[in-house]
């Protein structure tokens, strides 16, 4: 912990390091407002969650180790993102014939639905790919 971070814990805990980069007058002018306001001098938790996601966390929120996936696993996983990626754009071009087109260029509720399924079950088949690769040792898989 910096001496500034010392003298500007609320500061620090609510934009981190960018803290150093605001001037003395202003970091005391703002550290005596949150302050005031009875902030604890803790980091957010909004921003420990938009730290941890950063820096590679799981759908959990614990942070993923490097892993290796085999051969077989990678190309899964690269054939079920191609496929999400053209179900999305697919799905994306029905929202937007749906808000701009007429009603015969529309996708039906049925072809939608279908989609948002299938883009489900891609995505299961992606997480599935992804195997041992994201849990923990001991861990179930679902």
């Amino acid at each position: 912990m910096t001496n500034r971070t010392a003298i500007h814990p609320r500061l620090h805990a609510l934009i981190g390091n960018f803290a150093a980069d605001v001037p003395e007058d202003l970091a005391r002018e703002i550290e005596c407002a949150l302050e005031a306001r009875q902030l604890p001098p803790s980091r957010p938790t909004f921003l420990s969650c938009l730290d941890a996601i950063r820096s590679g966390d799981d759908q959990t929120g614990r942070a993923c180790s490097p892993q290796t996936l085999s051969a077989t696993g990678f190309g899964s996983l690269d054939r079920s993102l191609a496929a999400l990626n053209a179900v999305l754009d697919l799905l994306h071009a029905a929202e937007r014939a749906r808000m701009d087109g007429d009603p015969q260029d529309q996708l039906g509720d049925f072809h939608r639905d279908g989609l948002i399924v299938a883009a489900r079950q891609i995505a299961r088949a992606a997480q599935d790919g992804l195997g041992d690769a994201l849990a923990p040792a001991g861990a179930m898989l679902r």
